[in-house]
């Protein structure tokens, strides 16, 4: 590897294991008072070389929002504060201490947006002061695999599933503007049915798999594995 030009890496960041390079390293997801700490603990330890590290955060570390237009907003601290309040709306005081991020959208449309603990996104870039390896983005896994799969989306859009261990986080993109999101405890297929049935008017037929391998095609559906 040069050090002109520094390896590029994704490390997943999830409860109960660490993945980067094709190796996963499993730990306890009970260790420590978050969901978060054993984790950390974990990438701490880990030997990242001088790469250019991007974290994908798994779907149980992150919160997600459709959040309406709106033109009132004139600067991002007032994006900010809009984004906030919204999340607060679904959960409450607790939204206060969280790192909020919303995508975005043409005048109109919705956007979506995330929400992470603000103290493991501290905790995140600490852990990298005493490294040589350089953090370089943190992502919600639904962000980064969305950005990575966006220019083959068909012009109807599709479904975006990130599966995982006991959570399953379904979006669907219309192909200009999100229109729906739920990140929910439970199996994909079943996640993937309820959005169907609660989401207006028609859907594509196609869905975007992260975590496990597709499916072949049935009368309703068409799967798709999406970029690592």
């Amino acid at each position: 590897m040069s050090r002109l030009f520094p390896e590029r890496l994704t490390v997943d960041f999830a409860p109960g294991e660490l993945a980067a390079r094709g190796k996963t390293l499993a730990y306890d997801p009970g260790y420590g008072s978050e969901p978060w700490h054993g984790a950390l603990e974990q990438l701490k330890t880990l030997d990242l070389g001088n790469a250019r590290v991007t974290l994908e955060l798994s779907s149980h570390l992150v919160r997600y929002a459709l959040v309406p237009w709106t033109d009132a907003l004139a600067t991002p601290a007032e994006e900010e504060v809009y984004v906030r309040h919204h999340f607060a709306r679904i959960h409450g005081e607790r939204a206060k201490d969280w790192a909020v991020r919303a995508s975005e959208a043409a005048p109109g449309e919705p956007r979506l947006a995330s929400a992470i603990d603000a103290a493991l996104l501290a905790a995140l870039k600490e852990a990298f002061r005493a490294k040589k390896a350089k953090l370089v983005s943190v992502q919600p896994a639904l962000m980064r695999r969305f950005n990575a799969s966006r220019k083959s989306l068909p012009r109807d859009g599709a479904w975006l599933v990130i599966a995982e261990p006991e959570r399953a986080c379904v979006a669907l993109h219309g192909g200009k503007h999100w229109r729906a999101v739920q990140n929910a405890k439970g199996a994909w297929r079943a996640a993937l049915e309820r959005e169907r049935h609660r989401v207006e008017g028609a859907v594509p037929s196609l869905v975007l798999l992260a975590g496990v391998a597709a499916p072949a095609a049935e009368a309703a559906w068409q799967f798709k594995e999406m970029p690592a």
